[in-house]
């Protein structure tokens, strides 16, 4: 028997703890960095000098060990996320007090959804991993150089193949489940009840995502701001360290930022979605109105155009570089509000 109070609980539970990955993992990147700048500054202690000769060798092997593990576990989370998505459309399939899902409601909640929360969180955290890959392969000396990124592709690859494969498993066990069991009683009340909750869950999630972007992005400007000051006899030459160093954090923090307005995006049509659900006559959707969540975008739209500033700043001109700023921050606003007005029509009522 498909039972509604066990599916809706384990549901929140597999959020909560979504959540506090992404907060370690930022807290792994951000504690690490640290780490990395107190060595090139030769601040260590004389017992653990000998420490600077591996540093990025350390440095890559601590950050990808934990990345690539919260990885995976995200990935096992989003297993579970999809196969309790399944059986939580197929009990709504059997409800008469809201509108009935379509009868391939559960073919589509078995599906791998590129666009979705789960898949997004997942791939920032596979990326760190590939990431601190091609650090640790670069720190190792692996020849030719260009092996080096190759590395990190391989591990993001082996995070996506694992990825796929959790989900697929549980999309299986679930469709079997569905149609093996009967389904237990579902009340208005623990609907509405369940739909509030999943509000509250999506407001944390646009939190955790705009505190990891800024943990990942506030501790790589920690970074660059140290590798001028880096005297310590490290596994890589210095010149190689100032050369690759700010086009390594650059691309890190742009990309960090990209995955996390689309993940608020993501969170966003979310939560309008329950909204809708809970009161029809509601206008989540509605463009140019500075809403709690807007801000919190905002910030983050900003953030992306610091980093693609600091990408960009070796190679673009300053004032050129400004306008490329300007730019990218009016084009992460306008994304998001055509968003809101694509969901705004998918989601109105005939």
């Amino acid at each position: 028997m498909i039972d509604f109070t066990a599916v809706s609980r384990e549901i929140r539970s597999l959020l909560s703890r979504r959540r506090e990955l992404l907060t370690f993992l930022g807290s792994v990147f951000a504690a690490l960095g640290i780490f990395l700048q107190n060595v090139l500054k030769g601040d260590l202690p004389d017992a653990l000098k000998t420490l600077e000769g591996h540093v990025f060798a350390s440095y890559g092997l601590l950050l990808l060990v934990p990345s690539l593990l919260l990885a995976l576990r995200l990935a096992k989370l989003n297993a579970g996320m999809t196969l309790n998505g399944v059986l939580y459309a197929r009990l709504m399939q059997e409800q008469s007090f809201t509108a009935k899902p379509g009868a391939d409601a559960l073919r589509r909640a078995a599906r791998v959804n590129v666009f979705g929360v789960s898949f997004l969180m997942f791939f920032l955290a596979d990326l760190l991993a590939g990431f601190a890959a091609a650090i640790l392969a670069l720190a190792l000396h692996v020849e030719p150089d260009w092996l080096c990124p190759v590395a990190g592709g391989l591990i993001v690859l082996l995070g996506l193949l694992s990825y796929l494969y959790f989900h697929r498993q549980a999309a299986a066990f679930a469709l079997a489940k569905t149609f093996a069991d009967g389904c237990g009683p579902v009340t208005r009340d623990e609907w509405e009840a369940h739909t509030a909750e999943s509000l509250r869950d999506g407001n944390h999630d646009m939190i955790t995502i705009l505190a990891l972007v800024g943990l990942i992005v506030f501790s790589a400007f920690e970074g660059m701001s140290g590798l001028g000051k880096a005297t310590a006899s490290t596994d890589l030459p210095r010149a190689e360290v100032q050369r690759l160093g700010p086009l390594a954090y650059g691309l890190l923090m742009t990309t960090t930022c990209f995955f996390g307005l689309a993940t608020y995006i993501r969170l966003r049509i979310a939560i309008g979605a329950r909204s809708l659900q809970l009161d029809p006559t509601d206008r989540p959707f509605r463009p140019l109105k500075l809403t709690d969540s807007l801000l919190g975008y905002m910030l983050l739209a900003f953030l992306f155009a610091v980093s693609l500033h600091f990408l960009l700043y070796p190679y673009v001109a300053e004032r050129l570089l400004l306008v490329v700023d300007a730019a990218a921050f009016a084009a992460a606003v306008l994304a998001e509000q055509i968003a809101l007005v694509i969901a705004g029509f998918a989601y109105r009522k005939p």
